[in-house]
């Protein structure tokens, strides 16, 4: 399952280009890492992200969809 184009780019607007990742088991506050809109799915670049279900059902909504870098997505997955 994924999300709409709609809802991945209200999100992206909302991230400002940036990981979105605030989990307390990271240690980073905000994320912060920089990303590069084209880099979806980009997994060898620091600059690739992914979405990410908040809720694990992929509810096609911007309040369940999460814009991550690869090093948190990959730590939650």
């Amino acid at each position: 399952m994924t999300f709409s184009n709609e809802i991945l780019e209200r999100v992206w607007k909302r991230s400002g280009g940036v990981c979105e990742c605030t989990r307390e088991k990271h240690v980073h506050g905000r994320c912060k890492q920089q990303l590069n809109k084209d880099q979806r799915g980009d997994r060898d670049s620091p600059h690739g992200w992914e979405a990410h279900s908040i809720s694990g059902l992929y509810k096609n909504v911007a309040s369940d969809c999460e814009i991550l870098c690869w090093g948190c997505y990959k730590s939650i997955s």
